[in-house]
């Protein structure tokens, strides 16, 4: 959610502080500030708003040094204000902290503070760090930190720096991303490798409960309990330019337009065609463990979860094997019955979302099986599962996911074609599903060149207060996702149905101009789809459809379609999304609002 940005090294800092929450500002943010350690002190500047609106002020109120720390705050504990923006101050100005998370005992811990004479300046729960610091500070900044940290139950991803010690960073995380850029005598901290982009590719990734001290000389970690810990150090495999818009007017736009090539590269090296299998290494299981497997059971959030629901499907069409999708925020607290056979993946496009990390760790509890589909290299999910697979798609900056859940739907599509040739779909049928995955990204081009017709049809449809959308059996999942899209981007409502749900209560929403979307390509359920948008003509609504190319049928059930080119029945849904996508896209754009950046939501979810 927020963003942490920090610098140490021979050049002007702030420059480079700013430029970095500048490309943090994807994950959403409603004030800002930076501090830096000057000759005479650490100086800090604050905002409400953005970080334009940060620039603005740091040109009458420059902020010199070679070392600081920045931040984007998306508001929890108190309402959005400067002097509730970070970074935060101790007592005496000694010390300043950023923090992305929550402090879950803060509230236990600031009345302690207050007792022994600290006085608190904002509404945060960030706040009582800085004091907690102060605390421990004894001309050692790292141990200080430690010691503090050690009274925190929460997540965090935070960075301190001191006045009196203009060399040293110190940082720390527990459920919140943080990694560590490391450059030619000198050092960048950041919660998103996009921050890094420009300046270097080599990168540490602290794991919870490390502590992190970067000074100008280099940089070393400890575990909270003060045991030392060897880094590794990585390469980022992504470039500065795949994190632009690239010509396009929002990087949503750009992202949807990037599908065709996240397919290829989701497919490139693992498709064997002539085979028709899939080779799957990332996943570290025999494959004895697949084709054993009693359950598959997807845990997500999101959109994510929605890519579960299509890879539900997938896996029991294909490879015959009972298939469950839950959300990771539910999951952890039910009181689930976990068969040790079962196989798990978690599903997130971030790797970081704390929900879907929090599930996977009560599986590791319990003894299971779980592997990762994540897009991010280094994330949290990608290093604690027990092995999984990249949708390699690059920085999605877009709030709104696109080409990260396309990504995802090509992974699963595979893990099933993999899981069915080990338990008896026949070669001839693998090799059939093998071609037909590897036409999409053709496909996908083939429906983004008539981007225009669905640009007419949304400013059609812009002004409706509430839809409702509709599919069928593979397609209900992106019924779901098309409704999730057009809600989070244009603030219209709109709800996702299976179609044979209408008349179970959705049919009461249903009068004279209410706009339904139907997802209706030829599949297996075309005549159970067109009896509902049948229902919906009845009562005087208008239908969107998406059929199949060569449907000549369609156009007399609706008032506006959109036609797809034909695929495998299993693999329709990363061809109707695509159009869905594009209408929510353009209805938002019509209605003047910021795409990429709508309001209340956060494009990494790393809290509760």
């Amino acid at each position: 959610m927020c963003g942490i940005v920090g610098y140490i090294g021979g050049r002007e800092a702030t420059p480079i502080l700013v430029e970095g929450l500048k490309r943090l500002e994807y994950r959403g943010y409603d004030s800002a500030g930076v501090a830096t350690v000057t000759g005479n002190g650490i100086k800090l500047v604050k905002v409400k708003g953005r970080i334009s609106d940060l620039t603005a002020r740091l040109v009458d109120d420059s902020v010199a040094g070679s070392l600081g720390i920045s931040h984007t705050r998306w508001a929890t504990h108190g309402e959005p204000s400067e002097r509730n923006a970070h970074p935060h101050l101790d007592c005496n100005g000694r010390i300043a902290v950023v923090h992305n998370g929550i402090i879950e005992n803060y509230v236990t811990l600031k009345r302690r503070l207050q007792t022994e004479g600290h006085t608190f300046r904002s509404d945060t729960d960030t706040e009582i760090l800085a004091h907690l610091v102060e605390k421990y500070y004894k001309e050692n900044l790292s141990e200080a930190v430690r010691l503090a940290l050690r009274h925190v139950r929460g997540t965090y991803g935070f960075a301190a720096i001191a006045r009196d010690q203009p060399n040293v960073i110190i940082a720390a995380r527990r459920g919140s991303p943080l990694v560590v850029g490391i450059g030619e005598g000198e050092y960048f901290l950041a919660s998103d490798v996009s921050a890094l982009l420009p300046y270097t590719k080599k990168v540490i990734y602290p794991d919870d409960g490390e502590l992190i001290r970067i000074s100008r000389e280099g940089f070393s970690t400890v575990t909270l309990e003060n045991q030392p810990v060897q880094k590794t150090v990585e390469e980022i495999t992504w470039s500065p330019e795949m994190a632009e818009k690239g010509g396009y007017g929002h990087f949503m736009l750009k992202e949807i337009h990037e599908q065709p090539q996240v397919v290829r590269h989701a497919l490139a090296g693992r498709l064997a065609i002539e085979e028709g299998t899939a080779r799957l290494d990332g996943l570290n299981l025999s494959d004895q463990e697949l084709r054993s497997a009693s359950r598959v059971l997807f845990l997500a959030c999101g959109t994510a979860a929605y890519a579960g629901l299509v890879g539900e499907h997938m896996i029991e069409e294909i490879a015959a094997v009972p298939a469950q999708t839950m959300i990771a925020s539910e999951y952890r607290y039910r009181r689930s019955v976990y068969d040790p056979e079962t196989l798990a993946f978690v599903v997130s496009q971030s790797g970081e979302t704390a929900d879907t990390i929090a599930a996977m760790r009560e599986i590791q509890r319990k003894g299971g099986r779980v592997r990762g589909i994540v897009n991010v290299v280094g994330s949290t999910i990608a290093r604690e599962s027990g092995g999984g697979l990249f949708i390699h798609a690059g920085p999605e900056i877009g709030v709104a996911s696109t080409k990260a859940f396309m990504g995802q739907l090509t992974v699963l599509a595979q893990i099933a074609l993999r899981m069915g040739r080990l338990r008896g779909l026949s070669a001839p049928e693998g090799r059939r599903l093998a071609r037909a995955l590897a036409r999409i990204p053709m496909q996908i081009e083939n429906i983004l060149a008539r981007e225009s017709v669905i640009e007419a049809l949304a400013a059609r449809y812009k002004d409706a207060t509430s839809m409702l959308y509709l599919g069928r059996k593979f397609n209900y999942p992106i019924a779901l996702e098309g409704a999730l899209k057009l809600k989070e981007i244009s603030y219209i409502h709109a709800e996702g149905y299976s179609a044979g749900e209408m008349k179970h209560g959705p049919i009461a929403l249903i009068a004279e101009g209410f706009p339904v979307v139907v997802v209706a390509p030829r599949d297996s359920v075309y005549e159970k789809t067109i009896s509902n948008m049948e229902e919906v003509r009845a009562r005087h609504g208008r239908v969107f459809a998406i059929g199949s190319v060569g449907d000549t049928e369609l156009a007399k059930h609706a008032d506006d379609v959109f036609m797809i080119p034909e695929t495998e029945e299993v693999l329709l849904p990363l061809l109707t999304v695509v159009p869905l996508q594009l209408f929510a896209y353009h209805i938002a754009k019509a209605r003047g609002l910021d795409v990429d950046k709508p309001r209340n939501l956060a494009k990494s979810v790393t809290v509760e």
